[in-house]
């Protein structure tokens, strides 16, 4: 009996129990290891979404980059007319144009116009006005210059007599707006408006007896300068016409008749006209470059340069050097504008 017993210890059978613990201890780490492995690949899963997301974000950066920097060209091809795609002349090789076009083309390029604004004395009242990208284009490829670059050019000669060193000849100006006809009125009514504003830019002169007037009577420009002193009114025409242009002339005529009517002045005043000579332009476009080199000549000299017949000295055409020193002076006073 005894031997049966030991037997039976010695090969004891494990209860179920301790199966089914064991079995649950098995199901337990296999479940474990299943969720690590979720986790695992929810971590995995998640740091290739964020990989994704972020090359999303730098293809769509990237996209929003092409597209400003096409807009851009797309806005610079929109302004690019036949006369911008001309070549710029003389710019590579002169330090001051060449920093002005950059600056063009990188600021001007983007807006409609900057604002150019002088002391209000200038006209005799406030005066400003705008400049675009082509009136930059005009300068740099010596195009006919329009009227905001001559009104521009001006203001540089005014703040040079006010502020700078120039020795003031009690020299004054009319906008070339006020006095140039327009196209959309008839010749009577240009002469009328053109005489009532040099009237009354004479009557707030001061004591200014040199007026400066600019006039463009279709795609050219010309200069008159009246002498009040002298009643002498010189015309200054880089063709050389062998007449005044009578537009021009009637304008003034009135303009000086008005003027002494509103002084209260019986007098009657006639106007001597001078044909002055001055050199002459070798092509089409250079009108208002010498227009504007007269202006500056008279500037620097006073009104002695033109009753000696002296304008341009003995030169029959100005040089490279003199068409670009006004260009020079005209960029570096406008660049002042250009980040404001």
């Amino acid at each position: 009996m005894m031997r049966k017993m030991e037997k039976k210890k010695k090969q004891p059978v494990e209860p179920d129990e301790v199966v089914e613990k064991e079995n649950a201890k098995e199901n337990g780490k296999e479940n474990a290891n299943k969720d690590d492995a979720i986790v695992e690949n929810k971590k995995e899963s998640g740091k290739e979404k964020e990989n994704e997301k972020k090359d999303d974000e730098r293809v769509e950066n990237k996209t929003e980059r092409g597209k400003e920097k096409e807009n851009e060209k797309e806005l610079l091809r929109r302004r690019m007319t036949r006369a911008q795609r001309k070549t710029r002349i003389r710019i590579e090789n002169n330090v001051l144009l060449r920093m002005t076009a950059m600056m063009v083309d990188g600021q001007v390029s983007k807006v409609d116009s900057i604002k150019v604004q002088c002391e209000d004395g200038l006209y005799g009242y406030e005066s400003y006005t705008y400049l675009t990208w082509d009136d930059f284009q005009a300068v740099f490829t010596l195009e006919e210059l329009t009227g905001a670059v001559i009104t521009s050019y001006t203001m540089y000669l005014f703040e040079q007599i006010k502020n700078g060193s120039k020795r003031d000849h009690g020299i004054c100006f009319v906008s070339p707006t006020a006095s140039s006809p327009r196209e959309r009125k008839t010749k009577s009514k240009n002469i009328d408006d053109s005489s009532r504003s040099i009237a009354e830019r004479l009557s707030k002169r001061k004591d200014n007896d040199i007026i400066l007037i600019p006039y463009n009577p279709g795609k050219h420009w010309v200069l008159a300068v009246l002498d009040m002193k002298t009643s002498t009114c010189y015309y200054l025409d880089s063709l050389r016409a062998s007449t005044v242009n009578s537009q021009l002339r009637q304008t003034i005529d009135a303009a000086i008749i008005l003027y002494a009517a509103q002084s209260g002045s019986n007098k009657k005043v006639k106007l001597n006209w001078v044909n002055a000579r001055c050199p002459c332009q070798p092509g089409s476009t250079e009108c208002g470059y010498y227009m504007l080199k007269f202006m500056k000549e008279i500037v620097d000299e006073g009104v002695e340069i033109l009753a000696n017949n002296n304008v341009g000295g003995s030169k029959d055409e100005y040089t490279d050097v003199d068409i670009d020193g006004v260009r020079e002076e005209w960029s570096t006073y406008v660049s002042n504008f250009i980040f404001r």
